[in-house]
């Protein structure tokens, strides 16, 4: 202690002044370096917590991207089988329609056929009735000029013969 004493140091004093900055300290430690060490801790937690948050933000970004693009993938395909199916509807129904035209137009031209050569047959008949009643007149007149009564009746009665043959 001889020693402390010569080198100027009060040993009561000295002692006093430990106990005081013990007592700082304790009070620092307590009052003052608890509540910034729980502070500091919450910040760090928080800060954590925020780079997890983002890195689950991030996953399920890149997550939903690709199930936007599966889904628009998806969507894509779908629309290209409507699209098709589609075409080959419309293909098929304007076939159908081209082979109902195709049919109507041959009944059409059968029925138009069928009845020109009807009106052919009906004015083949009718000419030849007009073309007996013509060589019938004529030959009256004919006969009336060049033959007598009695060959005239009997000529007139084998082509009104003939011509009765020729009508049916």
């Amino acid at each position: 202690m001889e020693l402390i004493t010569k080198l100027g140091i009060d040993p009561t004093l000295l002692i006093a002044q430990v106990v005081n900055f013990l007592v700082l300290l304790f009070i620092l430690k307590t009052l003052l370096y608890k509540p910034l060490l729980n502070l500091f801790d919450k910040r760090k937690k928080m800060i954590e917590k925020s780079v997890e948050d983002t890195k689950r933000i991030e996953e399920r970004l890149v997550t939903l991207e690709e199930e936007r693009k599966t889904i628009l993938s998806d969507a894509s395909k779908e629309a290209m089988a409507v699209i098709d199916v589609a075409k080959k509807e419309a293909e098929k129904e304007r076939d159908e329609a081209l082979q109902k035209a195709k049919k109507e137009i041959s009944t059409l031209a059968e029925r138009y056929r069928d009845q020109l050569a009807s009106e052919k047959v009906a004015m083949i008949a009718e000419i030849k009735a007009e073309m007996a009643e013509l060589i019938v007149a004529s030959s009256q007149r004919i006969i009336e000029k060049e033959f007598s009564d009695a060959d005239q009746k009997r000529l007139m009665s084998a082509v009104n013969k003939e011509l009765e043959s020729v009508k049916q």
